[in-house]
């Protein structure tokens, strides 16, 4: 590998990880809009759905939960799946708890499922419904009846005051979405207002520390689809006058490597998105439906999918409407899907997701040892000329122009490329910064164990044993490559390089690790066998 190509590689890999670390992808508040666009009357429901970004109406009101009477009647209705175990609360027919199987707390047989809710405050309860309407606030706090449950259906109902609501959800078997369908009647068409459904952050942190020993602690972010692209807001520092309205098709909240949303499936009515600050102690991003009521019927109805669970390609993309955008593999997506495909390959042969790392390095390094071997003849090629580029050098000091020329002649009359050491590294770049960002964001490596002390794939080497071999690794390789073609400065750089290289490695997954560890040793076993056939051939 040409040194300057490797410098080039290191400091764009140190800008990677610096951005992750400092940097978030954010979603700019549009400016204030000028105009209301009202909203249609019931009879051109069916007709009229609303397309363009619009002012919602007034948020509704919430209280904390100190301020909030004991509730004698609320029930808890628990769903028991394979995948998961949810609690519904028979306040708001909301959802009070969803506790993962398969993921744990803690590495190890002692960890309990992961709780997806943190919610306390039963008005902030996820999918509770809230109603904009002043006359209509309080129904947010109803105790609902269960009417109707089974293994797979649920079915609530609350009926007074002129009021009906009813609330279904449907769940399917090895599969963290479901079904949620609301029907509402009112007696008098009385109602003023939008009713809002949405979600409060409350995701459990996986991984703590500071910026030196976990810079990648989980950053929480409101996250939607919108007009064909997934958009992120961090959560943090959100201000209540930051409310972002955008027709969206889902919406959720995120940590690095588990979601909950909600996607609209109605045709008829399309919700606007809104994300708020702190609402009695809690951020909400919440799905906001004009009150539209189809002639056809004789009740208001919403259709919407949910999914709570980890960030898994193949569930994402079954729940459908392009979830599987909530994993951010950035420009890289079309290369990074192939090669998480071909790790969980490897990884059904041997089930040890350090292994299948391994297996796919090294298959990485067998596809490449073309390119690679032809930028080390190049090299050497470039070294074997060296001498009289010197000389060249030397003669027309004074003349740049010519000199550059003399050179470029003295090169293709050697038949040698100046571009032969890099072109090949900067093809296999893309490749590397896709398995980067694979290995970052795949949930597979979430508490996988690997061997020994590599307890968990997703976090730091608990010993920073792998850093300091990558650095041993980086200073045998160093040795290797020949620096006739760098300039002093250059070449004083590159000693540092893998001190910079190891304190980086420090905070790293690990499963990221032994790639880049893995990678180096295979490069260094590659480069010995291709100079020693080199001197065969007297190069």
């Amino acid at each position: 590998m040409e040194k300057r190509a490797l410098l080039a590689v290191v400091i764009s890999l140190a800008i990677l990880i610096l951005w992750q670390m400092f940097f978030l992808k954010k979603v700019a508040p549009p400016p204030p809009q000028t105009t209301e666009t009202a909203a249609p009357s019931q009879s051109a429901a069916s007709s009229q759905v609303p397309t363009e970004e619009k002012k919602p109406s007034l948020l509704p009101s919430f209280q904390n939960e100190t301020e909030k009477k004991t509730r004698f009647n609320e029930k808890e209705v628990v769903v028991e799946t394979e995948l998961y175990t949810a609690v519904f609360s028979t306040h708001g027919a909301a959802l009070k708890s969803w506790k993962l199987k398969r993921y744990k707390t803690k590495v190890g047989k002692d960890g309990e499922g992961i709780e997806l809710i943190t919610q306390k405050n039963p008005s902030l309860y996820p999918l509770s419904l809230y109603f904009s309407d002043p006359s209509f606030q309080d129904l947010k706090d109803l105790d609902y009846e269960l009417e109707e449950q089974t293994s797979s259906h649920l079915r609530f109902l609350y009926q007074e005051r002129g009021v009906k609501i009813e609330r279904e959800y449907e769940f399917y078997p090895e599969k963290y979405k479901f079904q949620h369908d609301v029907r509402i009647w009112l007696k008098k068409n009385n109602f003023k207002g939008d009713l809002f459904i949405g979600l409060s952050e409350g995701f459990l942190e996986t991984h703590k520390g500071n910026i030196l020993t976990a810079p990648y602690a989980d950053v929480r972010n409101f996250i939607f689809h919108h007009q064909n692209k997934t958009k992120r807001q961090k959560i943090s520092g959100f201000k209540d006058e930051n409310e972002i309205r955008s027709v969206i098709s889902w919406a959720g909240i995120e940590n690095r490597y588990f979601l909950s949303s909600l996607m609209n499936n109605s045709d008829i009515v399309r919700p606007y998105l809104v994300m708020s600050g702190s609402q009695a102690g809690a951020e909400l991003i919440q799905l906001q439906y004009p009150f539209y009521k189809d002639p056809q019927k004789e009740f208001f109805e919403l259709k919407m999918k949910g999914y709570f669970g980890p960030k898994k390609v193949e569930f994402l993309k079954e729940a459908g409407q392009n979830l599987e955008e909530a994993i951010d593999f950035g420009i890289f997506s079309v290369i990074c899907i192939p090669l998480l495909k071909t790790m969980n390959f490897f990884y059904k042969f041997i089930p040890n997701y350090g292994v299948a790392i391994l297996l796919l390095t090294l298959l990485i390094r067998i596809l490449f040892h073309p390119l690679i071997k032809k930028s080390y003849v190049s090299m050497r090629e470039m070294q074997r000329i060296q001498p009289q580029i010197a000389k060249v050098k030397e003669k027309f000091k004074e003349n740049p122009q010519q000199m550059n020329k003399e050179v470029m002649d003295l090169m293709k009359a050697n038949k040698v490329n100046p571009l032969g050491g890099c072109l090949p590294l900067l093809i296999q770049m893309p490749i590397f910064f896709a398995l980067y960002r694979v290995l970052y964001n795949a949930t597979e490596l979430y508490h996988a164990p690997f061997f020994g002390w590599i307890l968990d794939l997703s976090s730091k080497d608990p010993y920073y044993v792998m850093p300091v071999l990558m650095t041993v690794a980086m200073f045998f390789q160093q040795k290797m490559t020949p620096t006739t073609t760098m300039d002093p400065m250059q070449q004083k750089m590159m000693q540092f390089m893998p001190v910079i290289f190891g304190f980086f490695m420090v905070a790293l997954p690990s499963g990221l690790v032994i790639y880049i560890l893995f990678s180096t040793v295979l490069q260094i076993a590659s480069q010995v066998l291709v100079n020693r056939d080199l001197i065969k051939k007297g190069l």
